[in-house]
């Protein structure tokens, strides 16, 4: 599975659709969750997905925003 694949299905939907806050396919999903006020339920239903997919997608699109590891050596356990 691509997940690559439902987002550019998605920007490309949006683009004669625009919501003025970009184009972006995370800048799409945080204005339908947010300004929108979309739920997961809601905005799957919207994109014609199921909530499994939306989970899956929600989750890469959290993943790419999660900062690289720093390992500290100075790790004490209690």
């Amino acid at each position: 599975m691509d997940l690559r694949y439902y987002r550019e299905k998605i920007e490309e939907q949006y683009e004669d659709n625009p919501t003025g806050a970009g184009n972006s396919f995370d800048e799409i999903l945080c204005y339908e969750i947010h300004a929108n006020n979309l739920t997961f339920l809601w905005l799957a239903e919207k994109w014609g997905i199921s909530v499994t997919m939306l989970g899956l997608i929600i989750a890469e699109h959290c993943a790419r925003l999660e900062k690289a590891p720093k390992v500290n050596f100075d790790y004490k356990r209690d």
